[in-house]
């Protein structure tokens, strides 16, 4: 003890200064500065993969049209003459659909998408997109089966949302089953949720891309003979309009097996809209797990389209 006016040289002065804050902006700093990191090889991935999509079909309208114009190079066969036409025409259509799928993807996402909710029947929506989709199943052999209970009910939602998801659910389905092979679309109300099931019987998906599906352009190994493989957009899209509705999905598969995409929809959106997200989270399963189709349909009104 030093005694009074006495001063100790090895007197300690500690300073403490509370940097939990600056901690927490660094923090946050670092997480925006990851995430635009993130965005940024998003949208060069996604420009990419559009600049590939849109390039493809341009290319053969641009060389066809070119051979077909010039009197040097135009076939002189009548049925050549007409098969580069057609050539022209379905890469034309394939053009306007990666557009237009382009375009309703960004509106998902930019969330200029507007939704009009209405009560609709969904009997006669199933039955509409299956119509939609028939001549596809036909062309490639794949028996289309619709199966909903007789006095299925009304649900309010956004009707033509509705339609795109039921219409991009069943093409893919079809684009991925071989001939022969089946797709069925089931729907049955459950709670407060409506119960939407597509299955196919076709050939499936590696456990190692489920964890990717519905990002934009990617696309599961598909058969390698097929030349229609599409852009990988269509669950994108399903994804956001969802998610608009503020509903759920869960896709289980396995190679050679087939598919069971499984989305819930509210009765009534016209609540959960409002705080629904952008895109639905996609629940997966790397087994076909769901209920046999023949449990789930018992008691339902089975019909062949094609």
């Amino acid at each position: 003890r030093a005694a009074q006016g006495e001063c100790l040289d090895d007197d300690v002065v500690a300073v403490f200064r509370d940097v939990t804050n600056a901690k927490l902006r660094e923090a946050a700093l670092e997480n925006a500065r990851a995430a635009a990191e993130e965005a940024n090889l998003a949208k060069d991935y996604f420009l990419a993969q559009a600049g590939h999509e849109l390039r493809t079909p341009l290319n053969a309208i641009a060389g066809f049209s070119e051979l077909l114009g010039d009197p040097r190079l135009a076939p002189r066969d009548p049925e050549t003459q007409r098969e580069y036409a057609r050539i022209i025409y379905r890469s034309g259509r394939h053009l306007l659909a990666v557009v237009n799928s382009i375009l309703d993807l960004s509106r998902i996402q930019s969330d200029w998408l507007a939704t009009e909710i209405e009560p609709f029947a969904v009997a006669p929506l199933i039955d509409l997109c299956c119509d939609m989709v028939k001549l596809h199943a036909k062309d490639n052999g794949v028996e289309l089966l619709r199966a909903y209970p007789a006095n299925l009910e009304e649900i309010t939602g956004d009707r033509r949302g509705c339609t795109q998801i039921l219409v991009n659910l069943l093409s893919n389905a079809i684009k991925f089953t071989p001939a022969n092979g089946s797709v069925t679309i089931s729907a049955r109300p459950e709670a407060n949720s409506l119960l939407i099931l597509v299955a196919d019987t076709g050939i499936g998906i590696a456990a190692r891309d489920l964890a990717r599906l519905g990002d934009p352009f990617f696309q599961a190994n598909a058969l390698p003979d097929r030349q229609d493989k599409g852009t990988g957009l269509g669950l994108s899209i399903v994804r956001g309009l969802v998610g608009l509705q503020g509903g759920t999905i869960m896709v289980a598969s396995e190679p050679g097996k087939g598919t069971s995409v499984r989305v819930r929809l509210p009765l009534d959106c016209r609540r959960l809209a409002a705080k629904a997200g952008i895109r639905a989270k996609i629940e997966t399963i790397a087994h076909l797990s769901l209920p046999d189709q023949h449990d789930l349909y018992k008691q339902m009104t089975v019909k062949k389209i094609a």
